[in-house]
């Protein structure tokens, strides 16, 4: 018997890396369906009253629109405390990647291998620990990759490791950030770790604005860095650095 519509799940994904950089960030906002009209409804007053109309981006903080950034990031945290939202990322070392040895040199196939590892662990354990069938949604980007496959493959991968029965993952769907806020705020807090993690917030000519962003969302979630590993147990902001198992060797 399929669970009930008010018992599904959206999950907003995205990765962000920029190019040279070492690290890479996967993460993903979780907002219940019965909680979705609602999200709506604040950003569109948060949007309203900050006049941030456009796409939320990463790249796009600047000193000019840091207190509109910081006022995003403290609405998060309130959702957060209020148990609406939720927020999960997966840290990947790239210099241990072989995408000869490991992907077929096919980087594609290796990018959505992560992909598949990151959703299993962070969204896959929580489907089948509550029973909560999950809808997900990824930026869309160009590639040949079928997602009806990787769906089949993920509902597999969670009913092996973690004892799930039937499709807990009931559809994997690409859209457009433009249209999505959760995906939006993901690219934000996936940037702030990412620039973490990289050290960009200590190289030579760091962005002030990015800087102070990233030290004020640690600080949100309760940490003095983002460059981290947070527990399972922490539900409304997790990082987690993956551990791939081998090293990027001839």
């Amino acid at each position: 018997m399929k669970a009930p519509v008010s018992r599904l799940v959206h999950v907003y994904c995205d990765e962000s890396r920029q190019t040279n950089e070492r690290f890479m960030v996967f993460g993903g906002i979780m907002l219940p369906w019965t909680r979705l009209y609602a999200f709506g409804e604040v950003m569109r007053e948060w949007r309203e009253k900050s006049n941030m109309v456009r796409e939320l981006k990463w790249t796009k903080v600047s000193r000019g629109k840091i207190n509109e950034y910081k006022s995003l990031v403290d609405l998060f945290f309130m959702l957060c405390k209020s148990r609406r939202i939720s927020f999960r990322s997966m840290v990947v070392d790239t210099s241990e990647i072989d995408y000869n040895r490991h992907h077929g040199g096919d980087k594609e196939l290796g990018f959505y291998k992560f992909y598949y590892m990151f959703l299993l662990h962070k969204f896959g354990k929580f489907a089948v620990d509550t029973g909560r069938p999950l809808v997900i949604f990824l930026d869309r980007r160009t590639s040949s990759y079928s997602l009806t496959k990787f769906r089949t493959i993920l509902n597999n991968g969670i009913n092996k490791k973690f004892g799930g029965h039937g499709q807990l993952i009931r559809d994997v769907q690409a859209i457009d950030s433009k249209q999505a806020d959760a995906l939006q705020i993901a690219d934000v807090l996936m940037g702030a770790i990412g620039y973490h993690y990289n050290d960009l917030h200590i190289a030579p000519g760091a962005s002030e604005a990015k800087i102070e962003l990233a030290g004020y969302i640690a600080r949100k979630a309760g940490f003095t860095s983002l460059k981290i590993e947070t527990s399972y147990s922490m539900k409304h902001f997790q990082i987690w650095k993956c551990k791939l198992g081998y090293k990027n060797r001839k």
